[in-house]
């Protein structure tokens, strides 16, 4: 093991620890950790691309597993407070952690930078996959009783979820569409 490997597992087991915090603002206690949120997605990407013609599923999943891993040390940054941060700021520092982390591994840094550029088929995808599983994490929190998360889900409306036409099918079938 090198000292590449030494940071990689830090940040991860860092990720295991690092909650969802838009979760705590709407009354959740004990809300998902980053990683569970990354698990999720990754699992959803697995099952949605493969059904989806042109797109590399593999890469997809890729794509989800890496997508905030930046997130180990920058935190987990709610959606509300995005705007207060100058523009491109919060980019930025994402882009910079990413190269911090991935320095030794040019293909993972390639697919974190490819995720937030969201330019290929695949970071479409990976990006509406990730919303939604936010939307549905929203509505296992909603039917457990946090009413507050009514305004995160009226507000995800505007979201990739609902713009990409294969997750947009998944909130509809799905209950509390």
């Amino acid at each position: 093991m090198n000292d590449h490997d030494e940071l990689l597992l830090r940040d991860l087991f860092r990720l295991k620890r690092t909650l969802r915090t838009g979760w705590l603002h709407v009354g959740v206690e004990r809300p998902e950790s980053v990683a569970d949120h990354t698990f999720g997605t990754a699992i959803l990407a697995w099952r949605i691309a493969r059904d989806v013609s042109g797109v590399d599923a593999a890469r997809v999943v890729l794509l989800c597993l890496l997508h905030d891993f930046h997130e180990a040390r920058l935190g987990d940054i709610p959606s509300p407070a995005k705007p207060f941060f100058a523009a491109g700021a919060l980019e930025s520092a994402e882009r910079r952690i990413i190269a911090d982390q991935w320095s030794a591994d040019v293909d993972s840094r390639a697919l974190a930078e490819e995720f937030l550029a969201g330019d290929t088929e695949e970071a479409r995808l990976a990006r509406a996959i990730d919303h939604l599983e936010f939307v549905l994490q929203a509505r296992e929190y909603r039917r457990a009783g946090h009413v507050l998360t009514d305004v995160m889900l009226e507000r995800a409306k505007a979201g990739p979820a609902y713009a990409h036409p294969v997750t947009r099918v998944w909130i509809e079938r799905s209950s509390g569409a």
